[in-house]
């Protein structure tokens, strides 16, 4: 049986949620077995992949693999000088991760290494000869470009010239990583549940005359005090948030910390509103749900994704430092419904079309 080790990155859950997508397809397709490794999501992992788990088709290893992004507080602005901190920490045990890695590899005799999309691994796999994907809207080389000078940038550089092929992902700008080549792909998402997003509907709009708005900006976001938003009191709204959020109201549900599926509760929304976080976009277009992004500075991934919408079917945009002052208004409805009509995609064809080149790739 072939093994392949599917490495995510550990800014929050949206690496998770769409590896989780391609994995469980994956083993629907044929026998292998596969190795998740990622330590800030391991808990949502387990819980979501629990059936494949329980079958010997997916192992969990709790291992951090990259630092992401270090945020100011209370704003989803980056802190540039913590930032660079903890980054220079990171290179200086880049080298060991790499050494580490490939003694994994070997042990655990893999066959493939996917990677979304941490460094080291793709290293690790050169070194030994073992194929590599990497599967991703970005690499953190160029996501750490307006942070970090291009010297400081040049161990990532090496990791990344490593990759064997790239999977770039709607909004994607990345040059073509892969040495033995590149492929590019759309949006896509896991598969709502129809009777979880019914019972959803009915819980938080019983008489179906309310605008049900999914708010998320993402677990590791410390928002600030965002009771003092005018975006609750507007009219005839109710609002899905995460269950970490810091608001209490009539008009506000919380998603259950246990439920990992949060493709149903944005199926179930009329509107979605989000920082340009490719998870969450991907699940909104790909249910053809109207979006409303948080804007913030210094984000190369949110403006590559950005400018991907404004150039495919739209979306509405609103200023970080501007959020506590907007509501949800006629005019901003009028918009919505103009950019519904032009989204949507195929995210069950573009599943399929992933897991048909992983598959060429392990088999081939």
């Amino acid at each position: 049986m072939k093994t392949i080790a599917y490495y995510l990155s550990e800014y929050g859950f949206g690496h998770a949620t769409r590896s989780i997508a391609v994995i469980r397809r994956l083993c629907e397709k044929i026998e292998f077995r596969i190795i998740v490794c990622n330590a800030f999501a391991y808990d949502f992992l387990n819980q979501s992949l629990n059936d494949l788990i329980a079958s010997d088709k997916v192992t969990l290893r709790k291992i951090s693999n990259d630092i992401g992004y270090v945020l100011q507080p209370h704003s989803l602005t980056p802190d540039c000088d913590q930032f660079k901190i903890s980054y220079q920490k990171f290179i200086g045990k880049l080298p060991f991760a790499i050494q580490r890695e490939a003694k994994f590899l070997s042990d655990q005799h893999v066959n493939l290494v996917i990677g979304d999309i941490p460094p080291a691994p793709f290293k690790a796999a050169l070194s030994l000869s073992i194929p590599s994907i990497g599967v991703s809207n970005f690499t953190w080389y160029t996501a750490y470009k307006e942070l970090l000078p291009d010297t400081d940038l040049q161990p990532l550089y090496d990791c990344y010239t490593s990759m064997d092929y790239f999977f770039a992902l709607a909004g994607s700008r990345e040059r073509a990583w892969g040495r033995m080549g590149s492929k590019s792909f759309g949006f896509f998402s896991r598969s709502p549940q129809v009777e979880a997003v019914h019972k959803i509907r009915k819980n938080v709009n019983p008489t179906g005359d309310k605008i049900i708005v999914f708010f998320g900006l993402g677990m590791k976001i410390d928002a600030g005090n965002l009771a003092a938003y005018k975006l609750w009191s507007s009219r005839n709204c109710v609002f899905l948030v995460s269950s970490n959020t810091n608001i209490e109201g009539d008009n506000i549900y919380k998603i259950p910390i246990e439920d990992t599926e949060s493709q149903n509760y944005i199926e179930a929304s009329d509107i979605v509103i989000s920082k340009p976080g490719w998870g969450t976009v991907s699940e909104a277009i790909s249910f053809n749900k109207p979006l409303i992004l948080v804007t913030r500075q210094k984000m190369q991934e949110d403006k590559n994704t950005i400018e991907y919408l404004k150039n495919n079917s739209g979306c509405e945009l609103v200023e970080w430092e501007a959020m506590n002052e907007f509501e949800i208004t006629a005019e901003v409805l009028e918009r919505m419904k103009k950019q519904k009509q032009s989204a949507g995609v195929d995210s069950e064809d573009v599943i399929n079309a992933i897991v048909e080149e992983i598959c060429g790739v392990l088999c081939g």
